[in-house]
């Protein structure tokens, strides 16, 4: 086949293939290379290479990263129709495994063999080659054994940790803006000394020792509330 002398099959994660295939939803790229997929957080930029590979594998761009309009359309869809369009497109990319490997029928290491013998992969490519690849079969119903049924991939990955990355920056923007506003309170105040309590409220501009005497008196009534 032309398909298996020009490209690789792919092994991204179930988490990235899923992002990829989400995104014609909401974007409409002209273009998937790693640049893109980087700047729109599918992947890192040391696995950015599986997305790509993913979407030329499956006909969605061309060996350029050019989108290709018409499948794009199709992907645009919803519901039964656009699981089928997909459904076409992994039975398509994946003919020469389905000639060769009877899925309903296999077991998980005659997938795994398939990419050992016939794309040349080692031990640990083959096998996420095959767990991407049960992954789309079980996501768009296509019939496998009931052998291939049972979880085999790692999971989504890239997504933990892209959503790990997003909350440490949150975290980081959050903590900079309480510094932010804290610094307004101060302004041109050395330091600012803040009360709170039931119906109460009270900031003390502080800049020298003599500015802790109003500040004594509040506390002294505050003192005699409690006693």
């Amino acid at each position: 086949m032309e398909k298996e002398n020009k490209l690789r099959p792919p092994y991204a994660s179930s988490g990235v293939a899923d992002a990829v295939l989400d995104l014609f939803r909401r974007i409409v790229p002209k273009k998937i290379d790693t640049k893109f997929i980087v700047e729109n957080n599918i992947a890192t930029q040391n696995n950015a290479f599986t997305a790509t590979d993913l979407v030329k594998w499956l006909g969605i761009t061309d060996n350029d990263g050019n989108v290709k309009e018409e499948v794009m359309s199709k992907l645009r869809l919803v519901g039964e129709e656009r699981e089928k369009y997909i459904r076409g497109l992994v039975e398509s990319s994946y003919k020469d495994l389905f000639s060769k490997v009877h899925v309903s029928e296999a077991k998980k290491d005659d997938v795994v063999n398939y990419f050992v013998h016939n794309h040349k992969f080692g031990t640990a490519q083959a096998k996420y080659a095959a767990a991407l690849f049960l992954h789309l079969c079980h996501k768009y119903n296509i019939v496998v054994s009931e052998e291939l049924k049972k979880k085999t991939h790692t999971g989504s990955s890239e997504i933990k940790n892209r959503e790990k990355k997003n909350s440490l920056k949150k975290s980081k923007k959050e903590e900079g803006n309480q510094e932010n506003n804290s610094n307004k309170d101060i302004g041109d105040n050395k330091y600012i000394v803040s009360i709170y309590g039931e119906n109460t409220s009270f900031k003390f501009p502080i800049n020298n020792v003599s500015d802790f005497e109003d500040m004594e008196a509040i506390l002294k009534i505050i003192k005699k509330k409690l006693s």
